[in-house]
């Protein structure tokens, strides 16, 4: 295979040379010596650029007349807003947000809340848990199945899809190449037969879920073509999973690291902001890549039309110029302009649901559990996936109140 970037992007074993699971959580001190000593650095193995300080990845992240948002992607979330520039974006992006206003969300509220209930007695009586297996998993994929309009029964095949269309590989061979092509091939081909079923019954019985609003959606005389719809369920899918699965398995690590439970059980007011702290200090996106679309200069190095680009997120969210005690986990830090939702255009548009759903998850926990820890002989099991993450996290729950 020629030029393997085209098909896949570095993750932190191929440009840093991590190895460990312990090496991958913790990139952080890489990151400081790379924003130092190279913070535009050219990977000639790799044929990507790489950015590392917080103006340059703001700007890689935001500039869409230089930087382009169509690289190479599972072919089933090409057509969504994974995948698009402007003008396409803009018209998405509008259709789609319909289900993400504020009122919208908060109207979803009260189903999570029951959820999470539901989740609370699952674990009721419970010495030890895995917070990923247990919470963290189950909550945001129920949710987003409900909101799509999907059987939740269904929760370990979308899992499983899931898992198979953010997975990372786990060497740089061009067998692992073709290996995970050839899996998310399957699992796309799989996804599209299900949501295929979906869509037809929601276009002769419609119902009040994000898939019937988008089927019916019309912006200024445009609809969401067949792929783009595809596209947008399986988008959808992934991003109301993955990301918050991680941002709540990570608080509940920070958390712990930290020694907060308590401090949170008396002060709830702060988790509001120690959930902003969470997503500068352990971002489950790490980084994204974006394509140069036309010459451009960042750090003095000259990019050129059609090159890659790794925008180093979790390495932004640390840059000393610009967060005081860039290396310390604050719950009260305020101001806190991390770039872990992204900029621009292409600003996540379920973030508000996802701090919404993690705000509430987080207080379920600690009023009932002050004393939780993560088990002693916990070793670090990440995942292997594009989202940066852990496979699971065994707690301690203690005695309940």
């Amino acid at each position: 295979m020629e030029n393997k970037t085209r098909e896949y992007f570095p993750d932190l074993t191929q440009v840093s040379g991590f190895t460990t699971n312990e090496e991958k959580y913790e990139p952080f001190a890489w990151y400081q010596q790379m924003r130092q000593n190279d913070p535009v650095y050219y990977d000639e193995g790799q044929d990507v650029w790489n950015v590392f300080k917080y103006d340059d990845v703001k700007r890689v992240a935001e500039d869409k007349d230089y930087f382009s948002n169509a690289v190479l992607l599972p072919d089933i979330i090409k057509d969504s807003l994974m995948g698009l520039d402007q003008p396409k974006h803009t018209l998405n992006r509008a259709l789609i947000n319909r289900a993400f206003t504020p009122k919208a969300v908060m109207s979803w509220i009260p189903k999570i809340d029951h959820i999470i209930a539901e989740l609370m007695d699952a674990i009721d009586g419970k010495q030890q848990i895995d917070i990923v297996q247990d919470f963290a998993f189950p909550l945001p994929m129920i949710i987003i199945s409900e909101l799509l309009g999907i059987p939740t029964e269904d929760l370990e095949k979308f899992r499983a899809w899931v898992s198979t269309l953010t997975v990372a590989p786990q060497d740089n061979t061009i067998e692992e190449y073709m290996r995970i092509a050839q899996i998310q091939a399957e699992a796309s081909q799989q996804l599209i037969v299900y949501f295929q079923h979906i869509i037809e019954i929601k276009r002769a019985q419609p119902e009040q879920d994000i898939i019937s609003d988008l089927i019916q959606a019309e912006e200024n005389g445009y609809r969401l073509s067949p792929e783009e719809l595809m596209g947008s369920c399986v988008f959808l899918l992934i991003a109301g999973n993955e990301t918050t699965t991680s941002l709540i398995t990570n608080s509940i690590y920070c958390l712990n690291q930290n020694n907060l439970f308590e401090t949170l059980h008396t002060q709830p007011q702060l988790i509001p902001t120690t959930i902003e702290e969470v997503l500068r200090y352990r971002a489950p996106v790490q980084r994204t890549i974006r394509k140069v679309s036309q010459n451009t200069e960042i750090g003095g190095k000259s990019l050129k039309a059609g090159d890659y680009i790794a925008n180093w997120i979790g390495s932004a969210n640390r840059d000393e110029d610009h967060f005081e005690q860039a290396e310390l986990f604050l719950p009260s830090r305020r101001n806190n302009k991390h770039l872990s939702f992204g900029k621009g255009i292409h600003v996540c548009l379920g973030s508000q649901l996802a701090r919404i759903e993690v705000k509430a998850a987080l207080t379920a926990l600690i009023q009932k559990y002050p004393n939780m820890r993560v088990s002693s002989n916990y070793q670090i099991d990440i995942a292997y996936s594009n989202i940066y993450s852990l496979k699971s996290l065994p707690v301690e729950l203690g005695k309940s109140t």
